[in-house]
């Protein structure tokens, strides 16, 4: 039975439907008692004289004990399936009254057991109460749920295990236990069919869910769920059934369409982000930039900069650039706009976009080689002069083209001769390349070899060789130390070990390391975010918020450390502070990783059987 037909039942069958707060629930109004925020059945004056049920009639165990713990969704569904199997029943008046159990047994600790998901231990209380009194029968709601529990269970189990065709089977044999009031189970069958690559019955199961659970909140997270494995037409299709398909009093579908447009928006961001040039149409590069500006997503709009960075348009990367600084600060904007003020010939423009950062982000130290590169006595390319204006390497950096730095370095060396200079810049190209091994390699080997050049004299204009400023006194002036070549190649160093995973030497060596301050505290910060990922793989809840708390005195907290706080959270059963993480992040930018952490916390504080 479908749990729209038993919403509709249910209206039908006189029970009065208002709305009201969530505090609304089991408490008395006037002559009636509240079930659900906004659900509401009339009880006599006098609880308790009313005479139990007759026999033959509806069996209404589960119903009284709803009632009696205060679950207003679990009993509303109850009231429903009941008003389906029997259009004449109605509400007992006596439903909140104490009632006896046949043969004098209270079968309340079954169902208690039952509720905690505890259904071996229900069947044993069961056996053992059978034993004691052999004329006792259980009643047969009690037995029915224990079965759907076990399949339920079964689903679950199958499903965390990936036995994808032991979870259609379990559903098959008992598919109450996929109904609407479990709809999680509901989710696992649908992912089960997509995961055998039977993609109709995927899409049917969907499809399913969002004509027949009557709640908005429901078929919006569907939506999302069913996002993994649909394409954009079903997708579309699905959002157009579940905003109008079978409404129910009082829910507001538009959050449906709302979901659409989410992912929409999602889908075209990454296309942005792996885009060839030119690869969107117009269409839908004006439409990203609209929910871009909408939304005041800074994400998006770095996105969008480095999509007309990489076509060479200068200009509008950095309008982007700067619209994202603006909104969020950021080194990554910052380092786009150092980019792009630089591909524009704007060099002193792009010095004061890093100037807040320098000295405090790799990436705009970095950055700024591009616009005063650091050259040896004869130059990247080893010839007896500096060339004038941007160099081949200059330029393959700023297009981040990282295999084509590694190509040019090495062909550098073969003509010329290796420099401390282009080895520390090969081991950042590696960096960037996920070779860290290699990068450390180089590193060290840039170490050594700066140890036997010739201390480099200041560039005029001020550019020293590493290309920072060198015509004032930075603890003078107050500003963040300049990192010498030997603390960027140690900083280098660390940066490819803690990559290689060697959190435990690196956190040995690092007090004595010959890097800066800020150095220092970046790789602190980027060890506390490896234990803190650790922590949270060994369920070490409570150390992985005391790692990100201190973490988060150093640098702000990025987007994925804050997916990884709500997790800890909602481990350690806070689900309100679990579910306001998830949501602040989703707000923001919505993406496959927070929203399944928005409906997981929400699903665990609303439905949590």
């Amino acid at each position: 039975m479908s749990r729209s037909v038993l919403l509709s039942a249910l209206l039908l069958g006189g029970i009065a439907a208002t709305f009201g707060g969530p505090d609304a629930l089991a408490q008395a109004n006037g002559n009636g008692r509240a079930l659900a925020p906004g659900v509401k059945v009339e009880v006599a004056p006098a609880p308790g004289s009313g005479p139990a049920p007759a026999a033959g009639k509806l069996d209404e165990s589960a119903l009284r004990y709803y009632a009696r713990i205060g679950d207003g969704e679990r009993l509303e569904a109850e009231i429903a399936r009941l008003r389906a199997l029997d259009p004449g029943w109605e509400p007992p008046k006596d439903l909140f009254a104490p009632q006896p159990a046949a043969a004098g047994v209270d079968e309340s600790p079954f169902w208690t057991l039952l509720s905690a998901g505890k259904v071996a231990e229900a069947r044993a209380a069961i056996a053992e109460q059978r034993r004691k009194s052999p004329a006792w029968q259980p009643s047969e709601k009690l037995l029915q749920e224990l079965d759907l529990a076990e399949s339920a269970g079964r689903i679950r189990s199958a499903s965390d295990t990936k036995r994808w065709q032991d979870v259609v089977d379990a559903a098959t044999a008992n598919p109450e236990a996929v109904a609407c009031n479990r709809l999680d189970n509901a989710w696992r069958l649908a992912e089960a069919y997509a995961e055998l690559k039977q993609a109709d019955r995927a899409f049917e199961t969907y499809k399913t869910i969002v004509t027949t659970c009557p709640k908005a909140k429901e078929r919006r997270d569907t939506l999302f769920k069913a996002s993994r494995y649909l394409g954009p037409d079903r997708l579309r299709e699905l959002a157009a059934l579940g905003a109008t398909a079978n409404p129910a009093t009082g829910e507001d579908y538009s959050t449906v369409r709302a979901a659409e447009a989410e992912l929409e928006t999602g889908r075209l961001l990454e296309r942005l982000g792996n885009a060839k040039p030119g690869a969107l149409s117009a269409a839908d590069l004006s439409r990203v930039q609209g929910i871009i500006r909408d939304k005041q997503d800074a994400d998006g709009a770095i996105a969008l900069g480095w999509y007309f960075q990489k076509q060479k348009n200068y200009a509008e990367a950095q309008s982007w650039f700067s619209q994202a600084n603006g909104w969020a600060p950021s080194d990554k904007a910052a380092e786009g706009l150092v980019l792009a003020y630089n591909g524009l010939g704007e060099k002193a423009q792009a010095r004061a976009a890093a100037e807040p950062w320098k000295g405090k982000s790799s990436r705009i130290d970095q950055a700024l080689k591009a616009v005063d590169p650091p050259r040896g006595p004869s130059g990247p390319g080893g010839g007896r002069s500096a060339p004038q204006g941007p160099s081949e390497l200059d330029r393959a950096l700023a297009r981040h083209d990282f295999a084509g730095c590694i190509a040019i370095i090495r062909s550098s060396i073969e003509r010329s001769g290796p420099t401390a200079v282009l080895l520390q810049q090969r081991g950042w190209c590696l960096l960037e390349l996920k070779r860290p091994s290699e990068a450390e390699a180089a590193f060290v080997e840039a170490q050594a070899l700066a140890a036997r050049e010739p201390a480099p004299k200041p560039a005029k204009g001020g550019a020293s060789a590493t290309g920072k400023g060198s015509d004032r006194n930075p603890a003078a002036s107050g500003l963040p130390q300049t990192p010498t070549p030997a603390q960027e190649n140690a900083y280098g160093q660390a940066i490819a070990r803690l990559t290689t995973g060697d959190v435990t030497g690196l956190t040995r060596d690092l007090p004595r390391a010959n890097l800066t301050p800020t150095q220092k505290a970046e790789i602190r910060a980027s060890l506390m975010a490896t234990e803190a990922g650790r922590a949270l793989e060994d369920k070490r809840y409570h150390d992985v918020l005391r790692l990100l708390d201190a973490r988060r005195e150093l640098e702000p907290e990025p987007r994925n450390l804050g997916i990884l706080r709500g997790w800890a959270l909602y481990n350690l059963m806070r689900y309100d502070e679990a579910y306001v993480q998830f949501k602040s992040i989703d707000d923001r930018l919505s993406t496959e990783d927070s929203r399944e952490g928005v409906s997981t916390a929400w699903k665990t504080i609303y439905h949590d059987w």
